[in-house]
């Protein structure tokens, strides 16, 4: 009987983390389309370009697309302990780009300056689309625990060799109010471990490092500044370097 109710329990936070994965990303991907139609209307009535118009007209395309992809991906996130998802190589460069586009339009009243360090010009990792929710919960998580003016985001890409094997490490380094020590691990463990009252970036953080296992990789946070956790963090992830498709 203890087995079944088990199997019941853990069936239902993992509803709930979905659920809620599901809500948080549906409402940027609506605040998105939101903020681009209200731009879209400010530059008619400036009367620019319609080549510069078509841009945000493309964009909400994108959305939509992203749309039916988010409802695949979470399918695939709910089959994530009972089947195996296929990977591939993805490139990490023009995934990035395409969400810290999308950041700038979700946070356009914000003053956000991220800049991309790296001496290689693409690299691919063992991964899927879920990639992008990775980025994009880091770098959403560096804006919304932010109080400066400017929100300052630093992203490191380097190759590094652990246990003879190649990973491509990115660095996530913002400005933000920091994470306390006491609290580095416990922000990417599993929801239902967590207090009922317990504030911060559980279930986004929680489901990314799940993906993060499931390509074979690694997430942990450190300060930005060493020695003090009040001047912004430093997310780190490791994920299996990959060859060129084709």
């Amino acid at each position: 009987m203890q087995d079944v109710e088990n199997i019941y329990q853990e069936a239902f936070y993992k509803s709930k983390s979905l659920n809620g994965l599901f809500i948080h990303d549906i409402s940027n991907l609506f605040q998105i389309i939101s903020n681009s139609i209200e731009l879209c209307e400010s530059l008619l009535k400036e009367k620019v370009k319609i080549e510069d118009i078509l841009e945000f007209f493309h964009m909400i395309a994108e959305q939509l697309d992203r749309g039916k992809r988010l409802i695949r991906n979470v399918r695939d996130l709910s089959e994530l302990e009972e089947y195996e998802i296929p990977l591939a190589p993805v490139e990490v460069f023009s995934m990035l780009r395409s969400v810290i586009n999308f950041t700038h339009i979700s946070f356009h009243k914000k003053d956000i300056d991220i800049n991309v360090i790296s001496h290689y010009g693409n690299l691919y990792v063992m991964a899927n689309e879920l990639l992008s929710e990775v980025f994009e919960n880091i770098i959403t998580n560096s804006i919304n625990y932010n109080k400066n003016k400017v929100v300052q985001i630093e992203i490191i890409i380097s190759v590094i060799d652990v246990h003879y094997r190649n990973y491509v490490k990115i660095e996530f380094k913002d400005n933000g109010i920091g994470i306390d020590d006491a609290r580095k691990e416990k922000i990417f463990q599993d929801t239902r471990l967590k207090s009922r009252n317990s504030k911060g970036m559980g279930i986004g953080l929680s489901l990314v490092a799940k993906l993060i296992e499931l390509y074979g990789g690694d997430i942990w946070v450190e300060n930005r500044i060493k020695g003090d956790s009040t001047k912004g963090s430093n997310f780190i992830i490791l994920i299996p370097l990959a060859k060129k498709r084709g």
